[in-house]
């Protein structure tokens, strides 16, 4: 499986949300109308076809990302009206280049919080999509359990913005730990100071 994902960041950012959308599609099955159907419809699936099921959510959560980026950047941010307190003024690869080579600890924390953040948004696609294939069901075919399709449809629509928040809140934390490094660990200062000193020795 490490030669199919290459890091934890990749399994929960892609490989889980894409996962997650890809089984949304076996609602459109007719004979799937409760959750018991579900778990025998689960017992039936063998590991090769997990791991195939595994691997396609991979490409299809590496495809969602940057819709999921969209809507909790657009959505998200306009719902809650969260602000990202930024007073250091760099680019921002600059502070990933300075956070990732003077102080890994806290590169990791903000890595983590990105990663919470992606998987959030990401699942934040697969809710939304677990929405609209419950109502395409509900609308098109011929169901025997109304009231569990339409409590499924509501709480997939709740999770959607669930997700969203959760993602502005880890983008939020992972902003403000990233510019509470660079400034409270004065990295600009200390990556002035390396390259004063490299620039002295080569000399």
């Amino acid at each position: 499986m490490d030669k199919i994902f290459h890091s934890t960041f990749d399994f929960f950012t892609h490989a889980l949300p894409g996962f997650c959308i890809a089984i949304t599609f076996f609602i459109l099955d007719p004979s799937l109308n409760t959750s018991q159907d579900f778990v025998a419809k689960a017992n039936q699936i063998q590991i090769g076809g997990g791991v195939l099921l595994l691997v396609i959510g991979y490409a299809i959560g590496f495809a969602v990302h940057p819709i999921g980026r969209f809507l909790y950047k657009k959505i998200g941010f306009f719902i809650w009206r969260e602000k990202i307190e930024n007073d250091v003024t760099l680019f921002i690869s600059d502070k990933y280049v300075m956070i990732r080579e003077l102080s890994p600890n806290n590169f990791k924390y903000v890595e983590t919080w990105n990663m919470f953040c992606a998987m959030s948004h990401n699942l934040a696609v697969a809710s939304l999509m677990a929405f609209v294939v419950t109502i395409i069901k509900l609308v098109f075919q011929t169901v025997g359990n109304h009231q569990f399709w339409i409590t499924f449809s509501i709480v997939a629509f709740v999770f959607f913005f669930i997700f969203l928040h959760r993602a502005v809140r880890f983008s939020i934390w992972a902003a403000h730990d990233l510019n509470a490094a660079v400034s409270r660990l004065k990295l600009l200062e200390r990556s002035e100071n390396i390259s004063i000193i490299k620039e002295s020795k080569e000399k």
